[in-house]
């Protein structure tokens, strides 16, 4: 099925090298058809990245192997509001992240911290009471008028988005990546202007494992799937 991608040969031929570029991917399926097309080149790498054989480290550039999936952060308070949930909204669907994550991505680093608890709608005001009741640093998204340093160490509860991507760590629902990237993008409370925010996106991309269609079509649920797409056509993903 997959023939046409030459794998045990790729690997022979360039698995010694530590970073290969599209030249390098362009001559060797030159080598099989010599009238390859640039575009049918372009088929066959992203063939590679959605099969974990390579994944992309920068513009044209790769790395043999699959790349790590991207866990959140867990906090000591991460794990006592997932307790207070499990007890009091059992069948709630939420998760929680932290913005800390954005200076693993970004090239200039947040020294802010707040954690994030997204709920569905309908139990928003039910959680925020609950979880001010034991953390008085708590504040709903809606109410937040001043810039962002001045709700550092806070806990901040918002609205989930159904449907939203969402990946178990150590059994606690946490925002996955494709979610957190999004909402970077999006949510008037991330202070990212665009070359920031390319650079993130390019990082976690390169970084991390993304599932590209559940970062659009979370992106859509949101309403904002062309934005996400003019990232990704900006930093040529």
């Amino acid at each position: 099925m997959y023939d046409h991608l030459h794998i045990e040969d790729l690997h022979n031929a360039l698995g010694n090298k530590r970073e290969i570029s599209f030249n390098d991917l362009f001559f060797f399926y030159r080598g099989y058809s010599p009238n390859i097309p640039v575009p049918t080149v372009k088929q066959r790498i992203h063939s590679l990245i959605e099969k974990g054989l390579i994944h992309k480290t920068g513009y044209g550039r790769y790395r043999f192997g699959g790349k790590p999936t991207f866990l959140p952060n867990v906090y000591t308070e991460t794990q006592k509001i997932a307790r207070l949930m499990d007890h009091r909204f059992p069948y709630v669907d939420y998760c929680q992240w932290d913005l800390a994550v954005a200076n693993i991505f970004s090239q200039h680093l947040l020294n802010i911290q707040l954690l994030f608890v997204d709920v569905e709608r309908d139990a928003t005001e039910s959680v925020y009471r609950e979880i001010r009741d034991r953390y008085h640093n708590t504040v709903l998204y809606r109410n937040l008028s001043e810039e962002l340093p001045y709700y550092d160490g806070c806990i901040v509860v918002r609205n989930i988005v159904s449907d939203a991507p969402i990946v178990d760590v150590d059994g606690l629902p946490m925002a996955s990546i494709e979610k957190i990237l999004v909402d970077f993008a999006i949510d008037r409370l991330f202070p990212f202007h665009n070359h920031e925010l390319y650079s993130i996106y390019e990082n976690a991309l390169s970084s991390y494992a993304v599932n590209i269609n559940r970062l659009l079509r979370y992106a859509g649920r949101r309403g904002r799937r062309d934005t996400i797409e003019d990232i990704l056509n900006e930093i040529d993903y």
